[in-house]
């Protein structure tokens, strides 16, 4: 019998929807023919998921793991279609199981790209009856560094965020993990796209812009169109003013969307970037926030 093929195996995924594996597994079982792989693989219920695909997966679980010295840790999120499927222990079972062997498994570093993990979770989603994915995954490996993470209690929030310190390291460990898992926290809570407003490049800042823009034109119409009906003097506002009004907007969306610039949850005087550089004014070195990432069930 002639070798399958790549080609065979894809032609036959994108008809089915079921793995790799599974379709060169079927395509062996039926010599390379291709419309009794299909029949195999529907007997077997690996195509039935083809027919979900289009459904919406709102829904899922967010977990984390660490290794046993706190230097390498892990970061999951997986979807489906119902809260309910979400918090079955197999599903969360899955997901812990996971989050731990990406701790030690290079191949799973992007967990979302894995054949191995996709095909795993392919038989879950079997079992379950329900259109499943890995959405995305990251694994941090602490070198010279300290990070720590949070998964909120309703597992479909979590975040990891990594700290650097130029002072001793070991002394101060304990202390900036509490801080990087409140960081975590913090980002769970207020959900930041961006580290840092550097990090925003100019095309979003410049979009953010031209929204402001638009509906302060919007409210100058307004007032205008109100003082005619009303006969009260209108006066338009200087284009200084209006730019000056602008860049406060855009200072705001930097407040916002950047988790240095954001208030902490504990302290609304306070920012997050002033509570870094506090930590590390007791600690007698430099403490800076290196990275991060927060995973959001349904939120991108």
């Amino acid at each position: 019998m002639a070798a399958i093929t790549s080609e065979q195996v894809m032609t036959l995924r994108a008809q089915t929807g079921a793995g790799m594996m599974a379709c060169k597994g079927a395509l062996t079982e039926t010599g390379g023919d291709i419309a009794k792989a299909v029949d195999l693989l529907r007997k077997k219920g690996l195509a039935g998921l083809a027919k979900r695909a289009d459904r919406a997966m709102k829904e899922g679980v967010v977990t984390a793991n660490a290794s046993a010295d706190g230097k390498t840790l892990s970061l999951v999120e997986i979807n489906c279609e119902t809260d309910f499927v979400a918090k079955n222990p197999d599903v969360t079972g899955f997901a812990s199981a996971l989050a731990a062997e990406m701790l030690s498994d290079a191949s799973l570093a992007n967990p979302a790209e894995s054949e191995k993990a996709k095909e795993r979770l392919q038989a879950l989603a079997i079992k379950m009856g329900e259109n499943m994915q890995i959405r995305r995954g990251v694994v941090y490996s602490a070198a010279g560094t300290v990070a720590n993470y949070y998964i909120h209690s309703d597992n479909r929030k979590g975040a990891i965020v990594e700290l650097s310190f130029d002072g001793d390291l070991a002394a101060a460990k304990t202390e900036l993990q509490a801080l990087a898992k409140e960081l975590a926290m913090q980002s769970v809570a207020m959900s930041p796209k961006f580290l840092k407003r550097e990090e925003v490049s100019a095309d979003v800042v410049a979009k953010e812009r031209e929204i402001y823009r638009a509906k302060m034109e919007k409210d100058e119409i307004d007032a205008k169109a109100l003082s005619l009906e009303t006969g009260k003097p209108f006066k338009a506002k200087a284009p200084e003013a209006i730019e000056k009004m602008l860049e406060g907007r855009v200072n705001k969306f930097f407040q916002e969307s950047c988790l240095l610039e954001q208030a902490t949850i504990r302290d609304t005087k306070l920012s997050v970037s002033q509570a870094v550089k506090n930590l590390g004014a007791k600690l007698g070195g430099n403490v800076a926030v290196t990275r991060f990432n927060c995973f959001l069930v349904g939120i991108e």
